[in-house]
């Protein structure tokens, strides 16, 4: 159901990035320096540097800040059509995976979903991930490397009593394998963090993977 036929409560309220704003408003300035410089024929040096030099930089690093933020969003991850798309896809169509039941419950923020697992960790991996797409170095079906990380489940389901009164989360041997690595939550003990075929490319939003 489209959200707008739900009514003003379910619609997500705006949200203007003052980044966006600042860094247009930089480069507005950096051309209207620009162009009395050609109107004129001639500008100060310091005009020169302040409006050819110093307002260009800071527009470029202020773009850069807003896209990185903007990066945070889950449609920024699924904007790709491989391999991210079919993925994002099936946090709102599957009913199985780890990851749509987390989406589904709203146990995730639906803006900034992917991005809820660290920062720096989270901008590192995410820029592999563009470094992967644009190149093609990547397989099918896509695999994590390395050890699960359970942090990222204990960070919400540590504090809470239902995941205490588990009897398995109890058994301290399984707690040092979990936290040791040797043990992960989505396929050991719970089920996939994402479905099969989105793991294959092939998502809802794109039928046999196109």
């Amino acid at each position: 159901m489209n959200a707008d036929d739900l009514g003003p409560l379910f619609v997500r309220p705006a949200d203007p990035h003052y980044l966006w704003i600042l860094g247009v408003a930089i480069a507005a300035g950096s051309i209207a320096f620009a162009l009395v410089g050609l109107v004129r024929g001639r500008t100060s040096l310091a005009a020169a540097a302040v409006g050819l030099i110093a307002l260009p930089a800071f527009s470029y690093v202020i773009g850069g800040l807003f896209m990185m933020e903007e990066s945070k969003r889950v449609s920024f991850c699924g904007s790709c059509h491989q391999p991210m798309a079919p993925l994002v896809a099936a946090l709102a169509t599957d009913t199985e995976s780890l990851s749509s039941i987390h989406w589904q419950r709203g146990a995730v923020d639906h803006v900034d979903a992917c991005y809820q697992w660290g920062a720096a960790a989270a901008k590192r991996a995410g820029m592999t991930h563009m470094l992967h797409t644009i190149t093609g170095a990547y397989e099918f079906p896509l695999q994590k490397k390395g050890a699960f990380d359970v942090k990222s489940c204990l960070g919400c389901h540590a504090e809470t009593e239902a995941f205490r009164k588990v009897e398995d989360h109890q058994d301290r041997d399984l707690q040092v394998a979990m936290l040791s690595g040797e043990v992960g939550c989505t396929g050991d003990c719970h089920p996939a963090a994402h479905p099969e075929s989105a793991l294959n490319g092939v998502g809802p939003a794109q039928p046999g993977g196109r």
